[in-house]
């Protein structure tokens, strides 16, 4: 099954087709206003919006995409328990980004599953296999780094932010948001290069 299909299984609110066709329009505020009111139905736009997004940030965090899809899961149903304390005036993302990320750092602190299946399982062509190794060697590297660092290179190169996104989302100066990242794609490149033995 592919992660897409996946995901969709996964999220019990994908599926808005029973929503009315003027409620698919509305603002995010709108949606969130409309789910404090007691609209549960109206969540499932504010899910399907971000969930793709959620997953790979939780991913990103925890390297195995069903501990990524429990967490991600889990960060919605917990987020919409806490609607009525959010405050509309400002954006859902950043408030819910907060609250999945404490539930990633939760499972990384229990030492739940981080690693995927070894590759030694898995049957692939020569050249996937390279770049399967690549690629782990790489997570390896990125799991090595410190929270913090982790955190500034997944919202950079997995989700795209802009330096000013980042720094609004974790609530910290863009200053140190790009020192941040300038110091873990250097301590990053020492470990993949370690890894792969060109050092």
């Amino acid at each position: 099954m592919s992660e897409e299909a996946a995901l969709e299984r996964k999220f019990p609110f994908h599926k808005v087709t029973f929503l009315k066709k003027n409620e698919e329009t509305l603002s995010e505020r709108e949606v969130i206003e409309k789910v404090k009111k007691g609209n549960k139905e109206a969540y499932q736009l504010i899910v399907v919006r971000y969930m793709k997004r959620a997953y790979y940030i939780a991913l990103g965090f925890v390297h195995n995409s069903e501990d990524a899809l429990d967490i991600s899961q889990e960060s919605f149903i917990r987020a919409f328990r806490k609607i009525k304390g959010f405050n509309t005036q400002k954006p859902f993302f950043p408030w819910f980004y907060k609250l999945m990320k404490n539930l990633c750092l939760d499972h990384i602190k229990r030492g739940c599953r981080i690693h995927e299946i070894p590759l030694e399982r898995i049957q692939v062509h020569k050249e996937e296999r390279n770049d399967r190794e690549l690629k782990e060697t790489l997570w390896r590297g990125i799991e090595s780094l410190s929270l913090e660092q982790r955190e500034v290179i997944i919202l950079r190169y997995f989700q795209q932010m802009s330096y000013q996104e980042i720094a609004e989302i974790i609530e910290k100066p863009i200053g140190t948001v790009m020192s941040t990242l300038y110091y873990a794609k250097k301590k990053l490149r020492g470990i993949v290069g370690k890894l792969l033995g060109s050092e």
